[in-house]
């Protein structure tokens, strides 16, 4: 394993950025479709649903002290049945990196750039990655710091200024989705992002110190962030235009007017969507490398990372458009994201309890001298 140390501070920043990808752009439309002006706090309860998840996973790490999932996996299971749960999670991570190569295409091709194919897009944020992870976690924690003034700025300043233009009508909507009913069609925003930082146990060994705070503090700011952005959006745009955009905050932005003279912003929106993303991805990618070199006794990671550049391009491929892929979100999400989220981990912890209860049964040998 690389020989680095994460602070409480790089892994706060990598857990936010890890948490906050293509959340922003991506669930956005379809949460307020669904949900309407309770939009923001479905993604509220979804960040509470998130902490009590992440709880049982660094209780999980706690049982296995300086161990990654994987690691876990297998110490829990043995070598072959843990083995076997290690080569599901790898296969959670490549997919979820995928995904988040399709959606930077998707946004990328519809919002910028339509002539260009996706494929495109995602061979060449897909290189820029795997040198990110050749180069170590370290590395994109230290770029994640560099960034941080920037991608906060150029997003949250505009946002700030268009405030004036906030109706609160748009919150008195008479034909408003109840809140339970709400909650229900909207499972898979407890799904998307905050599953996927289970993920996030691989770096786990690399933080010696506020391990817990710093996991916690950043998923709750992602959380909190992703909430107040659905809420401008609504009160900005309104529930029936939010809801009928595919990239909702990129409308808001293009629609955004300084001083009658300096206008749309989109490009400021689409840089830090590259920004975010691409960090997001080089953090997935890494963990997804990692577990393979841990599974398979690999010691050099460009061994895994370049040819996994193209397995991770033509999976990304499997949806024919963004509609598909969003459909395919809302419907089934949750339920996929259950089995890597809740019911491993409670499997590897419901093991780890199994073995302490038969060591301390264990009658005693007496010593023959």
């Amino acid at each position: 394993m690389e020989q680095v140390r994460l602070s409480a501070w790089q892994m706060f920043l990598v857990t936010f950025y890890f948490t906050t990808g293509t959340t922003w752009i991506v669930l956005t439309g379809p949460v307020i479709g669904d949900a309407g002006k309770y939009a923001w706090l479905v993604c509220l309860g979804a960040l509470a649903y998130g902490i009590l998840l992440a709880l049982l996973w660094l209780y999980l790490s706690s049982r296995y002290p300086g161990k990654s999932l994987v690691e876990i996996a297998v110490a829990a299971l043995g070598r072959w049945a843990g083995g076997v749960i290690a080569l599901f999670y790898v296969l959670y991570f490549v997919q979820i990196a995928s995904w988040v190569t399709r959606n930077l295409g998707d946004f990328l091709h519809t919002s910028m750039m339509p002539q260009t194919p996706v494929a495109f897009f995602s061979i060449m944020v897909l290189f820029t990655c795997a040198y990110a992870v050749v180069k170590g976690i370290a590395s994109i924690a230290m770029v994640s710091e560099l960034l941080t003034p920037y991608l906060h700025l150029a997003y949250w300043v505009p946002i700030l200024v268009s405030l004036p233009q906030w109706d609160w009508q748009n919150f008195h909507d008479s034909h408003a989705v109840p809140f339970a009913a709400a909650i229900v069609r909207t499972n898979y925003a407890f799904a998307f992002p905050f599953m996927e930082t289970v993920a996030l146990m691989m770096l786990f060994p690399y933080v010696q110190k506020r391990l817990s705070s710093s996991y916690i503090l950043g998923i709750t700011a992602s959380g909190v962030s992703l909430a107040l952005s659905v809420l401008a959006n609504i009160g900005i745009l309104g529930v029936n235009r939010g809801s009928r955009l595919i990239y909702p905050v990129f409308m808001l932005f293009r629609e955004m007017q300084f001083a009658s003279f300096l206008e749309h912003l989109e490009t400021f929106l689409a840089i830090n969507v590259l920004f975010i993303v691409c960090l997001k991805l080089s953090i997935l990618f890494y963990c997804a490398v990692l577990a393979i070199c841990q599974l398979l006794r690999i010691e050099r990671r460009q061994v895994v990372a370049f040819p996994l550049i193209w397995i991770l391009s033509a999976y990304s491929l499997l949806f024919h458009n963004v509609i598909e892929n969003m459909e395919w979100v809302q419907t089934y999400l949750f339920a996929y994201y259950l089995l890597y989220a809740v019911v491993f981990p409670l499997l590897l912890l419901g093991a780890a309890w199994l073995r302490k209860a038969g060591s301390a049964g264990a009658p005693l040998v007496p010593r023959i001298e």
